[in-house]
């Protein structure tokens, strides 16, 4: 696992648990993004980054980054 994916996971779950205390916040969101940077093998990442990469061609260059493909 790359530094910067474990930075970016943490950062992730930090935020995410900030956004379940916060009305004001979507904690599920982040919470999603460190399960996906900590675990990209899993069937939940992959689908989750199938279905960002369809909806927002333009994310695919940083997702290929992040995880790897």
């Amino acid at each position: 696992m790359t530094v910067l994916r474990v930075i970016a996971a943490a950062i992730s779950v930090v935020i995410g648990i900030a956004g379940l205390i916060l009305p004001v916040l979507p904690g599920w969101i982040f919470l999603g993004l460190a399960a996906a940077l900590l675990f990209p093998n899993s069937a939940f990442a992959r689908k989750a980054v199938a279905k960002i990469e369809q909806r927002f061609p333009s994310t695919k260059r940083l997702l290929r980054f992040l995880f790897g493909k």
